[in-house]
C-alpha cells in the first residue's frame, strides 16, 4: 500500500511539473509502452484515466484494466478528454508514440512478487554454481595432486634404479681390484721359476765318461 502511494504521488508531482519522460519512466509502478498506428485498444472510464477495457495493441503489449493513462507521447493526462484528444491526434500521424501507465496496486504487487522469485531465482542459481566451482576445484586439486604424486613416484623409481645401479658396479670394481694382486703374485711366481731352472741347469756337474 504504501509504495502504491508514493508511486502515485511521484506521478503527480511530475504530471504538475511536466517533467521528461524518462524520469517517469525510473519511478516505480510506471509502465512504458509504445504504440503503433492503428487502433490503440484502450478504453477507459468516463471521467478519468483509468483503463477500464483492452483490445488490440493495447492487449498485445499486456496493458492491464485498472491501470491509469499518465502521459501520450510526452503530454501529461490529466482527464479523460485529454487522454482522448492525444490519442486521436497520434493515431493521425501515422507515426510510433509512446504511452505511460500508472499502474494499480494489484498489478504492482504482482510485479513486486514477480522480482522478489527472480531474486530467489538469481540467488539460488548463484549458489548452485559457487557450490559446482568449488566441487569442480576440489577434484582439478585432487587431479593435480594424484598427477604430482605420480610424477615424485616415477622420479624416487629412477633415482633408486641409478643408485643400485651404481653400487653394483662399484662392488664390482673392488672385487677386481682384489683380485689383481693376486694374479701379479702368481705370475711373478711363474716367471722366477722359469728363470730358475737355466740357471740350475748350468750349475749340475759333467758326468765322467765311463771306461771301456
Amino acid at each position: 500500500q504504501d509504495s502504491w502511494l508514493k508511486t502515485v504521488k511521484a506521478q503527480r508531482t511530475l504530471r504538475r511539473n511536466g517533467k521528461h519522460a524518462t524520469m517517469v519512466e525510473m519511478q516505480p509502478g510506471i509502465c512504458k509502452m509504445e504504440f503503433a498506428m492503428g487502433s490503440h485498444g484502450l478504453s477507459w472510464r468516463a471521467g478519468s484515466t483509468e483503463v477500464e477495457r483492452v483490445s488490440c495493441q493495447a492487449r498485445l503489449l499486456g496493458v492491464k484494466p485498472g491501470w491509469s493513462i499518465s502521459m501520450i507521447d510526452g503530454v501529461p493526462i490529466e482527464t479523460s478528454y485529454q487522454a482522448w484528444n492525444e490519442l486521436m491526434r497520434c493515431k493521425k500521424s501515422g507515426k510510433k508514440y509512446q504511452v505511460y501507465f500508472t499502474k494499480d496496486e494489484a498489478s504492482i504487487r504482482e510485479d513486486q512478487a514477480k522480482a522478489e522469485a527472480e531474486r530467489a531465482r538469481k540467488a539460488k542459481q548463484e549458489e548452485e554454481r559457487k557450490k559446482r566451482e568449488e566441487i569442480e576445484r576440489k577434484i582439478r586439486e585432487e587431479a593435480e595432486k594424484k598427477r604430482a604424486d605420480e610424477i615424485a613416484s616415477k622420479k624416487q623409481e629412477y633415482w633408486d634404479k641409478q643408485q643400485a645401479q651404481q653400487e653394483a658396479e662399484a662392488a664390482e670394481g673392488g672385487v677386481a681390484n682384489d683380485a689383481a694382486p693376486l694374479e701379479a703374485a702368481a705370475a711373478a711366481d711363474v716367471a722366477a721359476e722359469v728363470a730358475a731352472e737355466p740357471a740350475e741347469a748350468a750349475e749340475a756337474p759333467a758326468e765322467e765318461p765311463k771306461e771301456a
